[in-house]
């Protein structure tokens, strides 16, 4: 067996969180064999199979995502970033065919008609970021996953679709949704290794969710959404405190200071 078939193995368990000492103790061998069966990237069929039956995925999803693994991400020309920016709705329907739902999928959970998902179909071909088939269908033409970038015209937006998601979040926290959010005072060294565990395990889901979507029939999946915001608290701006109301110096002291320019 060649080295394709062992890197989407090798993506297929960190996506499952497994190592090769799990995977040697469900093969019943020795987490040494198991690594040297993944360093010589060769083995019988029979024992593939085995480790694919360790690791719970069938050898056909594995063997069709060799070439589908998660590439490096890439940009879209700040001006068509600029247009979009000023078409919010055609923004989002970008995205999400971005994030590999179909044109039919979109008009479901959007509550579109033919009519409008053909014309902003059109309108995405025109700025030179699908293709248009037959009927609904489209090929994107950029390459995912996509770096936005945060601080361009479009942030005004994601502001807005993370600030609507936390909401929706915190409404459906008894059945449909997960929101934590705390603060705690620790030192840098304990909250950067929070930060990479967090990373690590956006990592993984990412890689989970590129798996279903290679090996899971698009009308099985469900979009999901993952927010996070971690950093040294900023009190002032997220917690403002001013002067009590009975602090007359307070006042006094305000009122000297000289207004803004």
């Amino acid at each position: 067996m060649n080295g394709p078939i062992f890197e989407a193995l090798k993506r297929t368990l960190k996506a499952k969180g497994l190592t090769y000492r799990t995977l040697a103790e469900r093969m019943g061998v020795s987490e040494p064999t198991v690594k040297r069966i993944f360093h010589e990237r060769n083995c019988k069929l029979d024992r593939l199979m085995d480790i694919c039956a360790a690791a719970e995925v069938e050898l056909e999803n594995v063997l069709g995502s060799m070439n589908r693994g998660p590439g490096p991400a890439n940009r879209v020309a700040p001006e068509i970033e600029r247009r979009l920016a000023a078409r919010p709705a055609l923004l989002f329907v970008f995205i999400m065919l971005s994030e590999r739902f179909t044109p039919e999928g979109i008009m479901r959970s959007q509550g579109l008609s033919e009519a409008s998902m053909f014309l902003y179909l059109r309108d995405l071909e025109q700025l030179g970021l699908v293709a248009l088939g037959r009927g609904l269908s489209a090929r994107l033409l950029v390459d995912t996953p996509i770096q936005w970038d945060f601080e361009g015209p479009l942030k005004p937006h994601f502001e807005t679709t993370n600030k609507n998601f936390i909401g929706w979040a915190i409404g459906h926290m008894e059945r449909q949704a997960t929101f934590v959010s705390f603060s705690r005072r620790m030192r840098p060294e304990t909250a950067e290794m929070v930060r990479r565990e967090a990373e690590d395990l956006a990592e993984r889901a990412r890689l989970l969710a590129h798996h279903d979507q290679h090996t899971t029939p698009e009308d099985q999946l469900i979009g999901y959404k993952w927010t996070f915001a971690f950093g040294a608290t900023p009190f002032p701006a997220i917690m403002p405190i001013g002067p009590h109301p009975r602090d007359a110096g307070a006042r006094t002291e305000a009122a000297k200071r000289p207004l803004p320019a």
